[in-house]
Protein backbone atom coordinates (compact mmCIF):
# COMPACT_ATOMS: atom_id res chain seq x y z
CA UNK A 1 0.00 0.00 0.00
CA UNK A 2 2.85 2.30 0.76
CA UNK A 3 5.02 3.07 -2.13
CA UNK A 4 6.37 5.82 -4.18
CA UNK A 5 3.91 8.39 -4.80
CA UNK A 6 2.59 8.21 -8.97
CA UNK A 7 1.49 11.37 -10.17
CA UNK A 8 -1.31 9.23 -12.31
CA UNK A 9 -2.46 7.03 -9.53
CA UNK A 10 -5.50 7.41 -7.48
CA UNK A 11 -3.72 7.70 -4.16
CA UNK A 12 -1.93 10.18 -2.55
CA UNK A 13 0.12 10.27 1.23
CA UNK A 14 -0.65 13.18 3.53
CA UNK A 15 3.09 13.07 5.48
CA UNK A 16 3.43 14.17 9.10
CA UNK A 17 0.66 14.56 12.30
CA UNK A 18 -1.02 17.31 11.24
CA UNK A 19 -1.96 17.03 7.61
CA UNK A 20 -2.61 13.15 8.61
CA UNK A 21 -5.12 14.78 11.59
CA UNK A 22 -7.13 17.03 9.16
CA UNK A 23 -7.10 13.85 6.44
CA UNK A 24 -9.17 11.97 9.04
CA UNK A 25 -11.16 14.45 10.34
CA UNK A 26 -12.20 16.10 6.94
CA UNK A 27 -12.31 13.10 4.88
CA UNK A 28 -12.47 10.52 6.59
CA UNK A 29 -14.19 8.30 4.09
CA UNK A 30 -11.07 8.41 1.95
CA UNK A 31 -9.04 7.45 4.28
CA UNK A 32 -6.82 3.87 2.77
CA UNK A 33 -4.51 3.27 5.44
CA UNK A 34 -2.40 5.08 8.14
CA UNK A 35 1.44 3.96 9.06
CA UNK A 36 2.63 4.85 12.25
CA UNK A 37 6.19 5.51 13.08
CA UNK A 38 7.73 3.75 16.15
CA UNK A 39 8.95 6.52 17.19
CA UNK A 40 6.05 8.76 17.38
CA UNK A 41 5.03 10.40 20.23
CA UNK A 42 1.24 9.68 21.22
CA UNK A 43 -0.95 11.90 23.00
CA UNK A 44 -4.29 11.24 24.41
CA UNK A 45 -6.19 13.59 21.41
CA UNK A 46 -4.04 12.05 18.90
CA UNK A 47 -5.22 8.31 19.96
CA UNK A 48 -8.33 9.54 20.19
CA UNK A 49 -8.20 10.62 16.56
CA UNK A 50 -6.99 7.48 15.90
CA UNK A 51 -9.76 5.56 17.33
CA UNK A 52 -12.10 6.14 14.89
CA UNK A 53 -10.09 4.40 11.64
CA UNK A 54 -8.12 2.10 14.38
CA UNK A 55 -8.86 -0.78 11.84
CA UNK A 56 -6.99 1.09 8.86
CA UNK A 57 -4.05 2.31 11.47
CA UNK A 58 -0.26 -0.12 11.93
CA UNK A 59 3.06 0.48 13.18
CA UNK A 60 5.23 0.48 10.02
CA UNK A 61 8.82 2.52 10.38
CA UNK A 62 9.47 1.23 6.66
CA UNK A 63 6.15 2.21 5.24
CA UNK A 64 6.61 6.03 6.89
CA UNK A 65 10.48 5.75 5.36
CA UNK A 66 9.11 4.15 1.83
CA UNK A 67 6.63 7.53 1.55
CA UNK A 68 8.58 10.26 3.06
CA UNK A 69 11.78 9.47 3.06
CA UNK A 70 13.21 11.49 5.58
CA UNK A 71 13.44 11.04 9.33
CA UNK A 72 11.68 13.77 10.87
CA UNK A 73 8.40 12.17 9.76
CA UNK A 74 6.26 9.63 11.88
CA UNK A 75 3.05 9.38 10.68
CA UNK A 76 1.57 8.66 7.12
CA UNK A 77 -1.90 8.94 5.49
CA UNK A 78 -2.76 6.73 2.53
CA UNK A 79 -5.75 8.26 1.22
CA UNK A 80 -7.98 8.02 -2.58
CA UNK A 81 -7.63 11.07 -4.49
CA UNK A 82 -10.76 13.25 -5.07
CA UNK A 83 -11.79 16.45 -7.53
CA UNK A 84 -15.01 18.39 -6.94
CA UNK A 85 -16.66 20.09 -9.97
CA UNK A 86 -17.99 23.47 -7.95
CA UNK A 87 -20.07 25.06 -10.46
CA UNK A 88 -20.73 28.90 -9.74
CA UNK A 89 -19.53 30.37 -6.94
CA UNK A 90 -16.53 32.29 -5.39
CA UNK A 91 -12.98 31.13 -6.10
CA UNK A 92 -9.53 30.88 -6.97
CA UNK A 93 -8.05 29.98 -10.39
CA UNK A 94 -4.94 29.69 -10.94
CA UNK A 95 -2.94 29.02 -14.61
CA UNK A 96 -0.18 26.60 -14.97
CA UNK A 97 1.13 27.10 -11.48
CA UNK A 98 4.74 25.49 -11.63
CA UNK A 99 5.28 24.71 -7.91
CA UNK A 100 4.51 22.36 -5.20
CA UNK A 101 4.62 23.94 -1.99
CA UNK A 102 3.35 27.61 -3.61
CA UNK A 103 0.20 25.37 -4.42
CA UNK A 104 -0.28 24.39 -1.19
CA UNK A 105 0.52 27.31 0.82
CA UNK A 106 -2.18 29.05 -1.38
CA UNK A 107 -4.61 26.21 -0.15
CA UNK A 108 -4.08 27.23 3.29
CA UNK A 109 -4.25 30.75 2.72
CA UNK A 110 -7.79 30.26 1.05
CA UNK A 111 -8.79 28.94 3.48
CA UNK A 112 -7.94 30.83 6.18
CA UNK A 113 -9.82 33.99 3.66
CA UNK A 114 -13.01 31.21 4.00
CA UNK A 115 -12.40 30.13 0.05
CA UNK A 116 -13.12 26.99 0.15
CA UNK A 117 -13.22 26.08 -3.86
CA UNK A 118 -10.39 26.25 -6.38
CA UNK A 119 -9.81 25.51 -10.18
CA UNK A 120 -6.44 24.51 -11.64
CA UNK A 121 -6.20 25.36 -15.39
CA UNK A 122 -3.81 23.56 -17.60
CA UNK A 123 -2.35 19.87 -17.05
CA UNK A 124 0.73 21.17 -16.91
CA UNK A 125 0.29 22.32 -13.63
CA UNK A 126 1.56 21.34 -10.18
CA UNK A 127 0.07 18.00 -8.84
CA UNK A 128 -2.46 19.04 -6.31
CA UNK A 129 -2.09 16.14 -4.16
CA UNK A 130 1.46 15.71 -4.60
CA UNK A 131 2.42 14.58 -1.01
CA UNK A 132 4.80 18.00 -1.13
CA UNK A 133 1.71 19.71 -1.91
CA UNK A 134 -0.22 17.94 1.03
CA UNK A 135 2.24 18.84 3.10
CA UNK A 136 2.53 22.65 2.44
CA UNK A 137 -0.83 23.05 2.75
CA UNK A 138 -0.99 21.95 6.29
CA UNK A 139 -4.26 19.57 5.01
CA UNK A 140 -6.03 22.20 3.99
CA UNK A 141 -6.22 20.33 0.67
CA UNK A 142 -9.29 18.02 2.64
CA UNK A 143 -11.29 21.14 2.95
CA UNK A 144 -11.40 22.38 -0.70
CA UNK A 145 -13.49 21.40 -3.83
CA UNK A 146 -10.55 21.41 -5.99
CA UNK A 147 -11.40 21.11 -10.13
CA UNK A 148 -9.14 20.81 -12.82
CA UNK A 149 -9.19 21.71 -16.70
CA UNK A 150 -7.20 21.34 -19.38
CA UNK A 151 -7.07 25.02 -20.26
CA UNK A 152 -8.90 28.17 -20.02
CA UNK A 153 -11.47 27.37 -22.72
CA UNK A 154 -13.18 24.63 -20.68
CA UNK A 155 -12.63 26.73 -17.74
CA UNK A 156 -14.52 29.77 -19.13
CA UNK A 157 -16.91 27.36 -20.37
CA UNK A 158 -17.91 26.43 -17.16
CA UNK A 159 -17.53 29.21 -14.76
CA UNK A 160 -19.16 32.75 -16.34
CA UNK A 161 -18.26 34.58 -13.00
CA UNK A 162 -17.05 37.80 -12.89
CA UNK A 163 -13.09 37.63 -12.90
CA UNK A 164 -10.49 39.53 -11.66
CA UNK A 165 -7.34 38.74 -13.41
CA UNK A 166 -3.77 39.73 -11.56
CA UNK A 167 -1.76 41.29 -14.01
CA UNK A 168 1.11 44.02 -14.29
CA UNK A 169 0.15 45.74 -17.20
CA UNK A 170 -0.83 49.12 -17.79
CA UNK A 171 -5.09 48.47 -17.68
CA UNK A 172 -5.01 47.42 -15.00
CA UNK A 173 -6.63 48.64 -11.98
CA UNK A 174 -5.50 49.09 -8.37
CA UNK A 175 -6.63 46.63 -6.60
CA UNK A 176 -7.76 49.04 -3.29
CA UNK A 177 -9.86 50.71 -6.25
CA UNK A 178 -11.84 47.56 -6.65
CA UNK A 179 -15.55 47.32 -4.93
CA UNK A 180 -15.72 43.66 -4.48
CA UNK A 181 -19.36 42.03 -5.46
CA UNK A 182 -21.61 40.82 -3.66
CA UNK A 183 -22.17 37.88 -5.62
CA UNK A 184 -20.06 35.25 -7.11
CA UNK A 185 -16.36 35.73 -8.53
CA UNK A 186 -13.62 35.09 -9.52
CA UNK A 187 -9.71 35.76 -8.70
CA UNK A 188 -7.57 34.60 -11.56
CA UNK A 189 -3.55 34.51 -11.33
CA UNK A 190 -0.62 32.80 -13.88
CA UNK A 191 2.09 31.57 -13.66
CA UNK A 192 5.17 31.86 -11.18
CA UNK A 193 7.08 32.92 -13.58
CA UNK A 194 5.13 34.65 -16.49
CA UNK A 195 2.13 35.62 -15.09
CA UNK A 196 -0.71 35.98 -16.97
CA UNK A 197 -0.68 36.96 -20.96
CA UNK A 198 -1.40 40.04 -21.92
CA UNK A 199 -4.62 38.45 -24.22
CA UNK A 200 -6.30 37.09 -20.59
CA UNK A 201 -7.19 41.10 -20.18
CA UNK A 202 -10.55 40.73 -22.13
CA UNK A 203 -11.64 38.03 -20.01
CA UNK A 204 -12.58 40.10 -17.14
CA UNK A 205 -11.02 43.19 -14.79
CA UNK A 206 -7.30 43.37 -15.06
CA UNK A 207 -6.14 44.27 -11.56
CA UNK A 208 -3.01 45.04 -9.72
CA UNK A 209 -1.13 44.56 -6.72
CA UNK A 210 0.73 48.19 -6.04
CA UNK A 211 4.35 47.54 -4.61
CA UNK A 212 7.61 49.68 -4.42
CA UNK A 213 10.09 49.45 -7.58
CA UNK A 214 12.57 47.77 -5.08
CA UNK A 215 10.64 44.39 -6.32
CA UNK A 216 9.94 43.14 -9.34
CA UNK A 217 7.13 41.81 -8.33
CA UNK A 218 4.86 40.23 -5.12
CA UNK A 219 5.24 35.90 -5.20
CA UNK A 220 2.43 33.99 -6.30
CA UNK A 221 0.93 32.84 -2.42
CA UNK A 222 1.47 36.45 -1.43
CA UNK A 223 -0.40 38.01 -4.34
CA UNK A 224 -3.11 35.51 -3.59
CA UNK A 225 -3.24 35.89 -0.18
CA UNK A 226 -3.23 39.78 -0.28
CA UNK A 227 -6.07 39.46 -3.15
CA UNK A 228 -8.11 36.67 -1.01
CA UNK A 229 -7.86 39.55 1.72
CA UNK A 230 -9.13 42.39 0.00
CA UNK A 231 -11.75 40.26 -1.18
CA UNK A 232 -12.72 39.19 2.22
CA UNK A 233 -12.28 41.76 4.58
CA UNK A 234 -15.41 43.05 4.96
CA UNK A 235 -16.56 39.37 5.78
CA UNK A 236 -13.91 39.81 8.92
CA UNK A 237 -14.45 43.62 9.72
CA UNK A 238 -18.40 43.70 9.86
CA UNK A 239 -18.39 40.73 12.54
CA UNK A 240 -15.69 42.58 14.94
Amino acid sequence: MFRAYEKDGDISYSMGAFPTVELIKRRKEDVIAIALGSKLKMTDELEKILESVKDKVVTDDRAVSRVAKKGNVFMVGAFRKRFTSFGSGKHIALVRPSDDGNLGTIMRTMLGFGITDLAVIDKCSADVYDPKTVRASMGAVFSLNISLYDGWEDYAAVHKEPKYLFMLRPCSIPITAVEPPTGNYALVFGNEATGLPDGYAEYGTPVVIRHTDKIDSLNLPQAVAIGAYEFTKKNFTENT
